[in-house]
């Protein structure tokens, strides 16, 4: 293979762990060429992407049907391409052009980053029949690669989420401040930090805490999220920051320098997916508050660089965020270790070769 082609029509910001995905990828494919399909909004940033081209010659986002019509058309001509995340509907598209055009879809790529289990991915599944037998599915979990062959999926390898570290190993700093980093979301946890900001107001507690939050965008997410983010701002903790804007890249990864990250997740939801926020926070040498039970807990258990909780509650959290601060050089020093064998795990190259055809899947 000499030319891919990704497609992810929701890539428009650099902040995105998307970008972050192609952005990996594109820093060791120097003998692939590696066209995007995304947004407009992205195209400023993938010029500036090392071994990245936009897709010009397919439909435009925004245009009717443009992720449909990309498909088939790299479909019938047989363009190897990944879809990146994929979902139900993914496979379907590809199923249908395929059956249209007679043609066997064993060049098309998927990557799931959590299982198509939705009622949407559901009403998909009868549809997807060609993909399911022929495509390859690419996972980041191997919870999420069982799922995938409990559904008629024939062709699944799991391989590492793709990371890009420093080139320099990060060393232990001194704690600075708590940081809940990312889309603040109920399922990840949103709503214990704001009880919990609520009692600390009440104690007289002064940690520094920053979360990605603003009233203006309190509702952004649901109802529930929107009670959250004003019980938040209205707790009248004397140490909490918040942040309006999504930062850019470098003061993203900047915030994870002496911080203790907060990632009380719900089982449910994050039992088999990959977070980001994780990967990076461990990756810059940051110690990981945890729920056991999810991935971010294994690898906080993994490597000892962090607490994991098995109860969601702010008593719980305020708990092993203290046993935490109390042997912060262990922990600071766990979580750095932690960072380059993970570095090793997360190369983007593994998955490299799995979309140039180089490994046996």
């Amino acid at each position: 293979m000499n030319k891919l082609l990704i497609i992810e029509p929701n890539l428009r910001s650099p902040s995105g762990h998307y970008a972050d995905f192609v952005r990996a990828v594109g820093s060791c494919a120097d003998n692939v060429e590696l066209e995007v399909f995304a947004h407009p909004a992205a195209d400023d940033m993938l010029t500036k992407m090392p071994g990245v081209r936009i897709s010009t010659a397919r439909p435009r986002v925004g245009e009717r049907l443009a992720e449909w019509n990309t498909i088939f058309r790299a479909v019938r001509e047989k363009q190897p391409f990944l879809v990146l995340p994929a979902a139900g509907r993914h496979a379907a598209a590809v199923s249908i052009a395929a059956a249209r055009s007679g043609c066997v879809p064993d060049y098309a790529q998927f990557f799931f980053h959590r299982p198509p289990t939705t009622l949407r991915d559901k009403c998909f599944l009868p549809f997807a029949g060609l993909a399911r037998t022929h495509a390859l599915a690419i996972t980041p979990t191997e919870m999420v690669a069982d799922a995938l062959r409990e559904t008629g999926w024939k062709r699944v390898v799991c391989v590492p989420y793709p990371a890009l570290a420093e080139k320099n190993p990060p060393q232990p700093e001194l704690f600075s401040h708590l940081l809940m980093a990312g889309a603040a979301r109920i399922n990840k946890g949103l709503d214990l930090v704001a009880e919990l900001a609520g009692q600390w107001a009440h104690e007289g507690r002064k940690l520094p805490l920053l979360v990605q939050v603003s009233q203006k965008h309190a509702d952004r997410h649901g109802h529930r999220e929107g009670s959250a983010v004003r019980a938040l701002l209205s707790s009248g903790y004397q140490g909490l920051r918040t942040d309006a804007t999504a930062p850019n890249r470098v003061e993203y990864l900047a915030r994870f320098r002496g911080a203790l990250v907060l990632a009380p997740y719900t089982r449910e939801q994050f039992s088999s997916q990959v977070s980001g926020i994780v990967l990076d926070a461990l990756l810059h040498g940051a110690p990981v508050i945890a729920t056991q039970g999810t991935w971010s807990g294994y690898q906080v258990e993994r490597f000892g660089a962090g607490v994991t909780i098995t109860e969601r509650t702010p008593t719980a959290l305020a708990a092993a965020i203290d046993r935490v601060l109390t042997d912060w050089p262990t922990f600071s020093a766990r979580a750095c270790a932690a960072a380059e064998t993970l570095a090793q795990d997360h190369d983007p190259i593994h998955l490299l070769r799995i979309l140039r055809g180089e490994a046996d899947v």
